[in-house]
């Protein structure tokens, strides 16, 4: 395979293209979604064993690899982004059609363990929800296609290879699917800042979705309307809020802990 360098200028990219950037997340997508890699751009100088090890991969399963003098991801929010040397081209995140993730919670594992994600907007906490929601051994989750952070970009960087673990499915109406999960024997638990069921002392061990809201204005009326139970993380410090990355990850962790102990 002829290897292809760039323009003395370097290789110049939009972190909010198909983007995934970074030996971790690189080598982990070639591991379990080859095919979504459309190339792979190395930076010339940078191919360490790691480094060396995805090319040989790459072309081990036939996908071009593009070696520059440089590249340069310039971040959502201004700057540039730290991509270790090597950058992967993907397709489009593969995700669930509504009907085929419908088939998943009914034939999957049981009870189903859900999540959605009501317009979480910024990439760092979508990839860390996700990450953890991988950790936690999540049945799938449910994205608003309009009102969600790209999967690309940050959000896989941050996630460090869940996306790779992940059923995903992106709806168009969250409050009207969620109403198809209930119509499946799904629970619902809204996540709100007070007012709620202390989230250690609610029964979290059937079918549950746990849905999380916005960073600043959490769960819209009519989603927040859909659940059948609102559930708050009792905070007894000086400071009552928490960013929406680590209350999704104490809610989801108090779900596989319920769980696991009525294994016991």
């Amino acid at each position: 395979m002829a290897d292809k360098s760039s323009p003395p200028s370097g290789k110049r990219l939009q972190a909010t293209e198909n983007l995934v950037w970074g030996i971790h997340p690189v080598a982990a997508l070639l591991d379990q979604q080859p095919r979504t890699i459309n190339e792979v751009y190395v930076v010339k100088g940078k191919a360490n064993a790691k480094i060396q090890e995805i090319i040989d991969r790459c072309r081990g399963l036939g996908i071009k690899v593009r070696f520059e003098k440089s590249l340069l991801i310039k971040a959502e929010q201004g700057g540039q982004v730290n991509h270790q040397g090597v950058v992967a081209r993907t397709h489009a995140t593969e995700t669930l059609t509504e009907e085929d993730f419908l088939a998943l919670v009914r034939q999957g594992p049981q009870p189903p363990f859900l999540l959605a994600l009501d317009s979480i907007q910024d990439p760092h906490n979508l990839g860390a929800i996700l990450r953890s929601a991988a950790a936690a051994g999540v049945t799938g989750v449910i994205l608003p296609r309009d009102r969600s952070a790209p999967l690309g970009g940050t959000t896989a960087k941050i996630a460090a290879g869940a996306l790779a673990h992940l059923q995903i499915c992106v709806v168009t109406n969250l409050a009207t699917f969620l109403q198809k999960l209930q119509q499946d024997n799904i629970w619902l638990y809204g996540t709100v800042k007070e007012g709620g069921t202390p989230l250690f002392t609610t029964d979290l061990k059937g079918g549950v979705c746990l849905v999380i809201g916005n960073e600043e204005k959490g769960l819209r009326p009519l989603v927040a309307k859909q659940c059948d139970f609102k559930v708050t993380i009792p905070m007894p410090g000086s400071l009552d809020s928490l960013n929406a990355s680590v209350a999704a990850g104490i809610s989801l962790f108090e779900v596989v802990r319920q769980r696991l102990e009525g294994m016991g």
